[in-house]
């Protein structure tokens, strides 16, 4: 049986009015946090989600740059190294993949006006590029090594990641670690491939960092809204419930953890 993370951030709750209200606030706060991390550390590393909670934050992270204020808050993009949580293993371009959707809500406009390198994106291999899930996995974990700190990030090879952003499916799922899968079992590993991930939520072929990369990331931020996603919530806050149930329950950061919730999320908390 899978235990929750221990020596962990234990998890607050952010609850906000509607998803507008949630993802304008995630989106100031992930520039600020960007920003901080730069001038202590010298650089930043931030692993996006999918979704629309997920996706809306970057659409309101690029209207907080059209402002003079989130302007004056934005990091140096220079500096900013852009991961993913999990991908579809799909070609590029498709629309269902997080890293094609990402770019037209807000990584394309980060590149051509805003100073962030194209090789900065490290985006998941396509279908192209990878044969199968596990193929996938493996580049990715290449990638992840050849940006990793000496030593690692908490034992595994792949870079500090400031922010770790999490979306949370009615499933209770995050990234591509789905309930009573294999993938919630790997250890050691900050990548895995899934290659059955429930028909009703898109292609069943994904790559995905494992519960090890979430728990070494500084900061996990869960973004979560709507009724579908309530009875996944509060499973993951039930002490009963078992993590093979509800993997979201097994999201902690290193130093702060936070579900940011809407009104409809929350209700049954």
């Amino acid at each position: 049986m899978l235990h929750v993370k221990e020596h962990a951030a234990v998890p607050a709750t952010d609850i906000y009015a509607d998803l507008t209200e949630l993802t304008h606030s995630v989106a100031s706060k992930l520039l600020s946090t960007l920003r901080s991390t730069v001038e202590d550390e010298g650089f930043a590393h931030v692993a996006l989600t999918g979704g629309g909670p997920g996706i809306g934050v970057l659409k309101a992270v690029a209207e907080h740059l059209a402002s003079e204020e989130g302007s004056r808050t934005a990091p140096d993009w220079s500096r900013v190294h852009i991961w993913w949580g999990d991908e579809r293993l799909l070609p590029g371009g498709e629309s269902d993949r997080n890293d094609q959707q990402a770019r037209e809500a807000l990584l394309d406009a980060l590149v051509a006006h805003h100073g962030l390198p194209e090789e900065n994106i490290h985006a998941m291999p396509t279908s192209e590029d990878a044969a199968n899930p596990e193929a996938g996995a493996e580049m990715y974990a290449q990638q992840l090594q050849a940006h990793a700190p000496a030593g690692g990030s908490n034992g595994l090879a792949l870079p500090k990641l400031a922010v770790h952003l999490l979306g949370v499916g009615p499933d209770g799922h995050i990234n591509s670690l789905f309930p009573h899968k294999d993938a919630l079992h790997v250890t050691g590993q900050a990548v895995t491939s899934e290659d059955d991930a429930p028909a009703e939520l898109g292609p069943p072929m994904r790559v995905t960092l494992t519960f090890d990369a979430i728990h070494s990331a500084e900061r996990v931020w869960l973004v979560t809204a709507g009724d579908s996603k309530a009875e996944a919530v509060s499973k993951a806050f039930d002490e009963d419930t078992p993590v093979e149930e509800i993997p979201s329950k097994n999201a902690r950061g290193i130093g702060e953890t936070v579900w940011h919730l809407d009104r409809a999320a929350a209700s049954r908390l």
